[in-house]
């Protein structure tokens, strides 16, 4: 039944059974396969319900993007250099400010044409920060070998450094930080030696995730699909959105300016415009990466005995032992069934 296509009436099917299961609270799924479940105890998100969120002022969110400069499986029609001039041009027509685009530089060594993008990026204004050369996997490697992968992307960072200049700014390849106390703290004191300050993120709704099936179905020409998940994109995107600012509240008193995650994939090119136009409904007003990490929040940090990873606001709460607001995530299991490969 997953792989029908019978126009109206399976589209319509499509969009019901993600809309139940975008909208069921259940476990965090993490980018790193076997990561520890977030519990969701029954906790109110909101902080005071006598204020409602957009009396607040404006939602303010700094949008940043990973895995340049390419991230996912390519769609016919969105190359890399494609998905860069549609993200670019729509941060532009939305005046998002210093959209930091974070850099996996071992890319370039098998595409070497995709040096083009970074150019783009910079070009446009954006700077370029580290997410490291290879984008490893914490849990197989050792301190020294991750230490060189950092170091490994420097080069091309200096060299497309905007302006001549960089602020040393890095990106957790899957907010993963450290596989237990001792390596999280050894990290952020080789990092803090090396110049770098991080750039967490409170917002994450998994976009990378809708990436794969977007290229599945687009390569077998089945247009309910895709509709359905431009559908759950925006949804589960603003979900995850109205949970942070409510999480924040209630973990800091008050409402903090934002950093989003997104990656650079074809789906999310496909739906950076109407993304942006339904985050700005919300009253969000864009701000710069520096406007966001200037606020105290971003200056604490938050280590914990075994594995630490996630956005800062899920650092916070396993660190200090909080109460986890319930919250939703995306339809996992049926993204990856979604135009199965034969």
């Amino acid at each position: 039944m997953l792989h029908m296509r019978s126009g109206q009436t399976v589209r319509w099917a499509w969009l019901a059974a993600f809309a139940v299961l975008a909208c069921r609270p259940v476990e965090v799924a993490s980018a790193v396969p076997d990561a520890e479940p977030h519990a969701a105890p029954g906790v109110q998100p909101d902080v005071d319900e006598a204020v409602a969120p957009r009396a607040l002022g404006p939602l303010q969110v700094a949008i940043t993007v990973d895995d340049l400069p390419a991230h996912g499986p390519s769609v016919e029609g969105l190359g890399p250099l494609e998905i860069h001039d549609r993200l670019l041009a729509a941060f532009a027509a939305h005046e998002v400010p210093q959209v930091y685009g974070f850099v996996n530089a071992e890319t370039l060594e098998r595409r070497p044409e995709l040096r083009r993008a970074l150019q783009t990026w910079v070009a446009a204004g954006y700077p370029l920060g580290n997410h490291t050369f290879t984008h490893p996997d914490l849990r197989t490697l050792s301190l020294a070998a991750y230490y060189q992968d950092i170091a490994a992307n420097e080069a091309l960072l200096d060299e497309l450094a905007l302006g001549g200049e960089r602020t040393p700014t890095f990106r957790y390849p899957f907010l993963l930080e450290g596989m237990s106390r001792e390596d999280t703290v050894a990290i952020r004191e080789h990092l803090a030696r090396r110049g770098y300050r991080v750039a967490p993120v409170t917002v994450d709704f998994y976009d990378w995730a809708f990436n794969g099936p977007f290229a599945r179905c687009t390569e077998i020409g089945d247009a309910d699909a895709p509709e359905a998940l431009r559908t759950t994109f925006i949804a589960h995107a603003i979900e995850m959105l109205r949970w942070s600012d409510a999480a924040a509240r209630q973990l800091y008193g008050r409402r903090i300016p934002h950093v989003l995650l997104m990656h650079v994939g074809a789906f999310d090119a496909e739906m950076i415009e109407p993304l942006l136009a339904a985050m700005e409904a919300e009253d969000v007003q864009w701000v710069s990466l520096d406007a966001a990490l200037a606020d105290p929040v971003y200056g604490e940090t938050y280590v914990k005995d075994g594995r630490n990873q996630g956005t800062l606001l899920d650092q916070k709460i396993d660190a200090e032992g909080g109460e986890h607001p319930p919250r939703h995530v995306h339809p996992r299991a049926l993204l990856e069934a979604l135009c199965p490969t034969p």
